[in-house]
């Protein structure tokens, strides 16, 4: 009889510890991630003469370039001062591959084919260049100790353009070996940006240490564009204008410290 008290009385202690503890709260996180993000135009020229080579007469091309879609990936820190508002601080490679077009309207008899084949190399160039952001901001976060806690997010920072999105070039064969043709050129083909993003999520328990995290973010990046056909010196109007770029990104975090809590 003894032993059965023992034992309920035992049972009880570890019940009511169990039901004292509550899950750990996150305040301090390194997180590692990558993802996808989404592509879009940027500016199409429907009529661009292009000057025959050795001659007075000109071509007519449609010139085009876009962001293609590409891979995200990147790190960052998240520090909880309080349970629910944080700051975050992250540095990732965005992707934004820029991806050229053109397509011939009109080409004026040359045995060569010198613009012609400057056209289709154009079009038959893969997209290229990368992007990178610095940025920070803060993070709003509901129900931290719970098995899903979902969290909003606001971004500020800087994009490192490393490839132009005005800059058309392409090449061509001759007798002579090869050429390039630069169509459109840029004077500043790389470029520094502000940035500005607002995200949604989750996080997920995975072990002490570690949590999933799933987020759809958007990116909001001001991208050079034409604004019409470039001159004899190949010199464009350009403007600006920002651009939205959607992402979905999974992640792991590493939790460094965490607040272990109690029902009472």
């Amino acid at each position: 009889m003894r032993a059965v008290v023992f034992a309920m009385l035992a049972f009880s202690g570890a019940w009511s510890q169990s039901m004292a503890q509550v899950n750990q709260q996150p305040t301090i996180m390194l997180t590692i991630f990558a993802g996808a993000g989404t592509g879009h135009d940027l500016w199409t020229i429907q009529k661009q003469p292009l000057q025959v080579i050795g001659t007075s007469e000109y071509d007519t091309l449609r010139l085009s370039q876009a962001i293609s879609s590409s891979i995200i990936l990147g790190a960052g820190a998240t520090y909880f001062p309080s349970p629910h508002i944080g700051f975050h601080v992250e540095l990732s490679y965005i992707g934004l591959p820029v991806d050229g077009g053109c397509t011939g309207l009109f080409f004026y008899p040359d045995f060569e084919e010198k613009n012609a084949q400057t056209c289709a190399d154009i079009q038959a160039r893969s997209a290229d260049g990368g992007s990178i952001a610095i940025f920070t901001g803060a993070t709003l976060r509901a129900a931290s100790r719970a098995s899903i806690s979902p969290y909003a997010r606001v971004d500020l920072g800087i994009v490192d353009q490393s490839r132009s999105t005005i800059e058309v070039v392409g090449g061509f064969t001759t007798a002579n070996g090869p050429g390039v043709r630069e169509v459109i050129s840029d004077p500043n083909p790389r470029r520094v940006s502000p940035m500005f993003g607002a995200a949604v999520g989750f996080t997920r328990p995975l072990s002490p240490g570690y949590q999933f995290r799933w987020e759809i973010r958007d990116l909001l990046v001001p991208l050079a564009r034409a604004t019409g056909p470039a001159s004899a010196l190949a010199i464009a109007p350009i403007a600006s204008r920002f651009y939205h770029h959607f992402s979905l990104i999974l992640g792991l975090d590493v939790v460094l410290e965490k607040k272990r809590g109690r029902r009472y």
